[in-house]
């Protein structure tokens, strides 16, 4: 869910831009700061900040110093400043910082007193730009050209559960649906990536629907139970508990 911060310190003015947030109809958490130093001291990990309303004229450490130090940290992962969160939106009632606010990647610029109708149409800005940055982000899906029968069909890889070999064939399962084509399952193996791991010559499961395991068998997310070989078991274990930290 989309996070907004709101950095002020005056209260009248977070109670203010709390409600503005309120009248653009979008679903969001709001975490509020009466400090600069009080928004720095907030453990990263504990709240990602995707859009940040920032006082410049604060009482304890000034805006442009809070911003520079949130870019500083994006720099320390090696990561590109310009696109980086949080998305910068300073608030002040001072037009000569203007300039400086480039300096440090600010989105956008907005003059107290707020506003509504500037609030809105910067918001939407923001909230657009957060939108594009997610895209980008999210991994395109992959997908195999498979041709049964006649027909060809694009599958998403994700979408597949296990592939079975079978003869010269191969038999995507995708939930409760099989789709069966020549092809060889070693050849699937090399393309599909980690997450695709060969528990017998003849299974090929994808970690994603896996439900349960043992030393003798694979049970996926639909039902089916698969043969493991018990020469893979242990490799399997391993590789199944490092894409489960993978994942979160």
């Amino acid at each position: 869910m989309l996070t907004i911060g709101i950095c002020d310190d005056e209260e009248s003015v977070r109670i203010y831009i709390r409600s503005l947030i309120g009248k653009q109809d979008i679903g969001c958490r709001i975490a509020e700061f009466a400090s600069g130093q009080e928004l720095l001291q907030y453990p990263e990990g504990e709240l990602q900040i995707d859009i940040l309303f920032l006082d410049i004229e604060l009482k304890d450490v000034d805006g442009m110093t809070v911003a520079r130090q949130f870019r500083e940290r994006t720099r320390s992962r090696h990561e590109a400043v310009w696109g980086s969160l949080p998305l910068l939106i300073f608030v002040t009632g001072y037009p000569q910082y203007m300039p400086e606010a480039f300096s440090v990647n600010a989105f956008q610029f907005i003059m107290k007193p707020v506003g509504e109708r500037q609030f809105s149409d910067v918001f939407a800005q923001a909230v657009r730009e957060y939108g594009y940055l997610m895209e980008q982000k999210r991994p395109s899906v992959k997908e195999i050209l498979v041709r049964s029968g006649s027909r060809k069909r694009r599958i998403p890889t994700d979408e597949i559960y296990y592939i079975e070999s079978s003869s010269r064939k191969v038999i995507l399962s995708l939930g409760q649906e099989k789709i069966e084509y020549y092809g060889k399952i070693g050849e699937l193996e090399k393309e599909l990536g980690h997450h695709f791991f060969r528990i017998h010559r003849g299974y090929l499961v994808n970690m994603k629907y896996v439900e349960q395991y043992d030393r003798t068998q694979v049970r996926m997310k639909n039902g089916d139970e698969l043969l493991i070989s018990k020469y893979k078991h242990q490799d399997f274990a391993r590789a199944y508990l490092d894409y489960a930290s993978e994942e979160g």
